[in-house]
Parts: C-alpha cells; sequence; structure tokens
C-alpha cells in the first residue's frame, strides 16, 4: 500500500520545521479539502489522483500559503519525499518533478540539500542526543541544556549557543574539569 500524501509524508514533514500553529493548520485544511475533493488519500483513493492536484487552482493557493509564511523550503521537502514514497507511480513522479522545477531555482535547491546535510552533520556532531529541526536558513537545537543556532553562510558557519545546566561534584577536581571545558567553551566564542 503506498504512503497516504498528507498523512504519512506532509505530517512528518512539516514537523521538521517551525511554522506558525495557525499556518500549520491552514495548510493541513487546504490539504484535506483537496484530498477530498480529488480523492488521492492512499486509505480508500488513488494516489495517482495527485497528478489532478498538483496540476489544479487549489495547489497554486497552497504554494502561496508556503510562501506568505517563508516556509517554501518545508514545500519542496514534501515534494522530495513524495517524490520517493511514489517511485513505483511514474505520472505522480511526473508531476512531482514539474511542480518541483515551478517552484525551484537552482540556488534554492543547493541551499536546501545543504541546510540538510548540515542537520545531518549537525545531528551527528550532538550523538543524536538532542532535537535537531531546521528553521529557515538555519539549524536549530532546543532543549533544556543546549540552544543553538547554526547557518551556512559563504563557506563560513555563523553560530550561537548557549549552554546551562547544575551540577554537584564531590571533588574539587571534578568541578575544576567542568569550569576547564566551560571556559573553553566561552574562549572559543565571541560575546552576543
Amino acid at each position: 500500500m503506498p504512503k497516504d500524501f498528507l498523512r504519512q509524508i506532509v505530517n512528518p514533514t512539516l514537523l521538521e520545521f517551525e511554522i506558525p500553529a495557525q499556518v500549520l493548520i491552514e495548510i493541513r485544511k487546504k490539504i484535506e479539502a483537496a484530498e477530498n475533493k480529488y480523492n488521492f488519500s492512499a486509505f480508500g483513493g488513488d494516489v495517482k489522483n495527485l497528478v489532478k492536484f498538483l496540476q489544479s487552482p487549489e495547489w497554486k493557493e497552497l504554494v502561496a500559503l508556503f510562501e506568505a509564511a517563508n516556509a517554501k523550503v518545508a514545500l519542496i521537502k514534501i515534494l522530495e519525499n513524495a517524490k520517493e514514497a511514489y517511485k513505483d507511480y511514474p505520472e505522480v513522479v511526473k508531476a512531482i518533478e514539474e511542480a518541483l522545477k515551478a517552484l525551484e531555482k537552482g540556488e534554492e535547491v543547493k541551499a536546501i540539500t545543504k541546510l540538510e546535510e548540515l542537520k545531518k552533520n549537525v545531528e551527528k556532531a550532538l550523538e543524536g542526543k538532542y532535537p535537531t529541526r531546521i528553521s529557515e536558513n538555519k539549524v536549530v537545537v532546543e532543549s533544556d541544556k543546549l540552544e543553538a543556532y547554526i547557518e551556512e553562510d559563504s563557506g563560513e558557519y555563523k553560530m550561537k549557543v548557549e549552554v546551562r545546566g547544575t551540577k554537584v561534584t564531590a571533588t574539587w577536581e571534578e568541578a575544576k574539569k567542568i569550569l576547564q571545558k566551560a571556559k573553553e567553551l566561552a574562549d572559543a566564542l565571541n560575546p552576543p
């Protein structure tokens, strides 16, 4: 059974991006209405009908909504995920590629790919221990102990890092090691 566009592709992909709640609600409403109209749900419909949706006025409205929310990157990622999920449906893949061409300009595709790569590198560096997501043109790490914003710009990486927490140590040596690590981090950063 193929993946369902709204439930198994759109919703999980949207979670990777920082999009205002009201916009998310509107996006889901528009896709749900289109799903009902064009019957492309994997549950009782036909995913091939996604072709009709991608060529419809409703699709253009959805694109405009993503663009207005400065979330075009999320829409491109949704289409890339859908293209992979529906690779056994050539007509759907072709319609997705056409939709991507309409959305993308060469530089935007490269920027999205670089951003995805940066996110993977950050997750690897943090050993998957901290939640990581993409927000606009940067990778964001947010937890109770670590907050970081990282973006790549012309081969340089701009970062803002904040580490917080408490620790009780049994000896001065343990406390000293933690202070030295904190000093090392502080010395590596510029003041905000």
